[in-house]
């Protein structure tokens, strides 16, 4: 990336989630797919692109779960799920841009987000979407103009992230493009059911193998 053009962002990881769904009784970021800790997966992964830094990342989620962690945010609105999370990070953030991802999401593919990142272009929001209209919101790019919508939703109740896009400017990034980087939409691939579990791990498996 040309350093000149490099735009400043913060990253926001959502890491509240419980692995209930999943059958073990720990917080979901701290799970280790290989002997790595999901959220620290996802940090490997994002650290890469330049411009970005470990120093410049928000975990919103429990502090006694992520004392190791330099800046973490419990949610200012419990229990609205990943739109009360997202809100929380950018209220956070100190920068107007802002790359949100799921703790749970191991393989982004750095490509796909440095490709986004050149598509902010005063865009409130960009966001992928793919499979006839399925949106990805928890691998998405937020401004700080999102939040006025954001928070009057929450209060009335309206908690899927999907409801703020009729009031924003947004950016789709269409399953032809994400493809370009990521064919088999991979950076999707997120951890909420055992089975999801051990798909992860063969998935690891067969990337090393194809990597070697």
């Amino acid at each position: 990336m040309d350093k000149e053009k490099i735009i400043p962002i913060t990253i926001i990881i959502l890491a509240g989630g419980k692995s209930s769904r999943i059958g073990l009784n720990k917080d979901k970021g701290k799970m280790k797919l290989m002997g790595v800790n999901l959220i620290d997966r996802v940090i490997n992964n994002i650290t890469i692109i330049e411009g970005f830094y470990k120093n410049d990342i928000i975990i919103v989620g429990p502090k006694d779960k992520y004392p190791d962690y330099k800046s973490v945010f419990e949610d200012i609105y419990p229990g609205k799920g990943p739109i009360g999370g997202i809100f929380t990070g950018l209220q956070a953030s100190k920068t107007l841009y802002n790359l949100v991802i799921g703790c749970d999401m191991p393989f982004i593919n750095p490509k796909l987000i440095h490709y986004m990142i050149k598509n902010i272009n005063n865009y409130d929001a960009v966001i992928p979407s793919h499979s006839q209209g399925l949106f990805e919101p928890l691998c998405a790019i937020y401004s700080k103009n999102c939040l006025e919508i954001m928070e009057n939703n929450i209060k009335m109740g309206k908690l899927s992230v999907r409801c703020i896009f009729p009031f924003l400017k947004i950016r789709l990034i269409e399953e032809e493009e994400i493809k370009r980087y990521d064919p088999s939409l991979h950076s999707f691939f997120n951890i909420n059911f055992k089975n999801d579990f051990t798909m992860a791990e063969e998935l690891d498996r067969r990337r090393r193998k194809d990597n070697c």
